[in-house]
């Protein structure tokens, strides 16, 4: 009967493993795949000592494959855990989305699913929003980071934040992975503390602002900052500028716009002429 359980424990253990081996070929990044290969083989490399402690039923063999388990208990997290702080500190981000799954309906899509479009109240204050909202024309060229610094004391102002504060919020955003997610266009957005919070900024640089090495020329950037309870509201609003900005000449408009208000009246325009989705009227 042992020997039975054992073969079947050893088996699972090696499914395990097998699973694993297929996420070290599938996963998107290396941060995905140090999941399959830390706790799929763990798993599965246990199940196999296991199957094998059974098997043989001896007080030795028992002892060794023990051991063994700690010992792979004890380094596999913490050899991942090295792997991760090591890669995320040589600049390796996760996987984002791609500039095609923005300008796409891919994103579009999924975020409409993600929340009631069909409500008109919501859809009102997003366009109110638009109709309100800061908006920066900016001359030359800046690094994320001075453009954060540009923005963060008015920023502050509509959110109650420490200026400071909404730097650092939106460089670590940035770390984890960048905000520039199509052609010209990033949309960084942070949580900020309090209830009842929400703030949108608007921002052209002409000479384009440097997100990162693959995005040093955006020029359209939108700026969200609210509460947790306004996370319903973040998403919609997510939700509208992608549907701005998938539009293929939004870019060139954006950039031919004269001022601020001729940007506030295309931002404006895109929201009034996009068609009613999923109920909305």
């Amino acid at each position: 009967m042992n020997e039975y359980l054992g073969l079947a424990l050893a088996g699972a253990g090696i499914i395990y493993n097998l699973f694993a081996c297929l996420g070290l070929v599938r996963l998107p990044d290396l941060y995905t795949r140090l999941q399959s290969s830390t706790k799929a083989v763990t798993m599965g490399t246990c199940l196999i000592l296991i199957g094998i402690a059974v098997y043989a039923g001896s007080g030795p063999t028992i002892a060794r494959t023990l051991l063994v388990m700690v010992f792979v208990l004890l380094t596999a997290p913490t050899a991942a855990h090295a792997i991760a702080r090591g890669a995320h500190s040589s600049g390796i981000r996760v996987e984002r989305v791609t500039a095609e799954g923005l300008i796409g309906r891919t994103i579009e899509s999924e975020l409409w699913d993600r929340i009631r479009v069909g409500d008109r109240e919501e859809k009102d204050r997003f366009q109110l929003f638009l109709g309100v909202c800061p908006i920066y024309d900016l001359e030359g060229s800046l690094t994320a980071r001075g453009l954060f610094a540009r923005i963060a004391p008015e920023l502050g102002e509509l959110t109650g934040a420490v200026p400071g504060e909404i730097v650092e919020k939106l460089l670590e955003r940035e770390a984890e992975a960048t905000t520039a997610l199509a052609p010209g266009v990033a949309i960084p957005h942070i949580q900020v503390a309090g209830e009842g919070i929400f703030a949108m900024m608007a921002v052209r640089v002409r000479g384009g602002v440097r997100f990162s090495e693959e995005t040093p020329d955006v020029r359209a950037v939108f700026v969200l900052a609210g509460s947790t309870d306004q996370w319903h509201f973040h998403l919609r609003s997510l939700a509208g500028i992608a549907g701005i900005v998938r539009e293929e000449d939004f870019s060139e408009q954006w950039e031919r716009a004269a001022d601020g208000d001729d940007l506030r009246r295309l931002l404006l325009r895109r929201v009034e002429k996009r068609p009613a989705k999923n109920g909305d009227r």
